[in-house]
């Protein structure tokens, strides 16, 4: 399986050499501009290897937030959560154009808000309690995706 840096540079075409590479892509999809408008190059349709590499890095993120709660480590918790948040606005995020599949994002966005507060406060039991949401509205969200993609 190709790292996540790898499969990064393959799907922008540019290198995220570090973490504060990808921070820095979340940044710029966070406020709208795209990766391809950094060089000038014409905007791609996502393709399913887009997808993929997107969804392993919200995978990273999850795990950085599970290590945080495991060693109540408050920083990785809402350093995670926040990443989370950033990536739901991402346009790889946008797999689906309908009122509930936005409904389910911003039901995302409101638990990643509630676990990086959770964290800010050092609360580690409100924490778990904000992770065990942020989960659940995932499961839930594939679920959605899932069934609509099955009609």
């Amino acid at each position: 399986m190709q790292s996540f840096r790898k499969a990064t540079m393959k799907t922008w075409g540019w290198a995220t050499t570090s973490l504060g590479g990808v921070v820095l892509l979340a940044g710029l999809i966070a406020a709208g501009v795209s990766p391809s408008a950094c060089h000038g190059a014409d905007p791609k349709p996502l393709r399913p290897d887009d997808v993929a590499v997107f969804m392993r890095a919200k995978l990273d993120h999850a795990s950085e937030v599970l290590e945080g709660l495991s060693l109540a480590n408050f920083e990785k918790i809402r350093r995670g959560g926040q990443r989370l948040a950033l990536a739901s606005q991402a346009s790889s995020w946008q797999v689906l154009q309908s009122e509930e599949y936005a409904r389910q994002s911003l039901a995302f966005r409101r638990a990643c808000e509630r676990l990086e507060q959770a964290a800010t406060d050092k609360n580690l039991d409100a924490a778990a309690l904000a992770w065990m949401d942020v989960t659940m509205r995932c499961i839930q969200c594939h679920r959605y995706v899932r069934d609509d993609a099955e009609q």
